[in-house]
């Protein structure tokens, strides 16, 4: 079973006030819209099917309710005492109950899959299904899974459609760069849950392929310096290649956006 690269969250004070700075820098970003269930709201920046969420909490108790379900993206932000900056991943599957059976299988707790949905702008509703996994004293949370109602082709369409996605907009996702305390331990341990090719070595960090995503994994030294700032544990920062500009980069507290790094 292929695991797809789906979305990078980017926890935010405000997503109207990141979608005026990224529209002014020629990153494309759309309002997204309520999550009624878990009172948090976003906007969304779309490169093909891969995008990045940007996600603040419009209702408190409605979020610490959904913020007791362990591992889910809600448990991290609380846990991390709602820190703003790049929180997790997700990964896209069209098998997400037999993910959840493996991963059982694998001796990881796991919550779901589970029947989520979000109201469009256009009033429109957009569901999809959550997986979520995890196991006690990690200081890293695993990706969590997501299986959309609708088939690939189809959501691109949608998205074209409703001005979501520019075609006139050449950006694309390259790769997604990690702090982690132990390189060799976090590789191994992802690559084998995630059932990833062999990691490849580079002077700086070590990375893992997606078929459509690579993950870069930094320790401390090397991070430190493409930061200039404090570190926690997981993802800092994003890649992402435009044609149409030179080398440029857009910083946010706690996640830093490079194009043509």
């Amino acid at each position: 079973m292929t695991l797809y690269f789906d979305h990078l969250v980017h926890q935010v004070e405000s997503p109207e006030n990141i979608k005026v700075f990224f529209n002014k820098r020629n990153v494309r970003t759309v309002n997204g819209g309520q999550h009624t269930m878990w009172g948090t709201y976003n906007t969304l920046s779309y490169f093909g099917l891969s995008y990045i969420e940007q996600i603040a909490i419009y209702d408190r108790d409605l979020f610490e309710q959904a913020a007791l379900y362990p591992y889910s993206l809600h448990y991290t932000f609380k846990r991390d005492r709602e820190r703003q900056g790049f929180s997790r991943i997700a990964l896209r599957t069209k098998n997400i109950e037999d993910e959840g059976q493996r991963l059982r299988a694998m001796g990881f707790d796991v919550y779901g899959p589970d029947a989520c949905s979000r109201t469009r702008p256009d009033g429109t509703i957009l569901e999809w299904k959550l997986l979520h996994f995890g196991m006690p004293n990690l200081s890293l949370d695993f990706p969590f899974l997501i299986e959309w109602a609708d088939e690939d082709e189809e959501r691109l369409t949608q998205l074209k459609a409703s001005g979501a996605i520019d075609e006139n907009q050449a950006i694309t996702m390259e790769s997604i760069q990690f702090f982690v305390k132990d390189v060799e331990e976090t590789v191994q341990l992802w690559q084998k849950v995630l059932q990833l090719p062999d990691s490849e070595q580079h002077e700086q960090f070590v990375s893992l392929q997606l078929p459509n995503m690579r993950l870069d994994f930094y320790e401390e030294a090397a991070a430190s310096t493409m930061t200039l700032g404090h570190l926690k544990e997981g993802p800092i920062g994003v890649t992402l290649k435009d044609p149409h500009r030179t080398k440029e980069t857009l910083v946010c507290p706690g996640a830093f956006y490079w194009i043509n790094r």
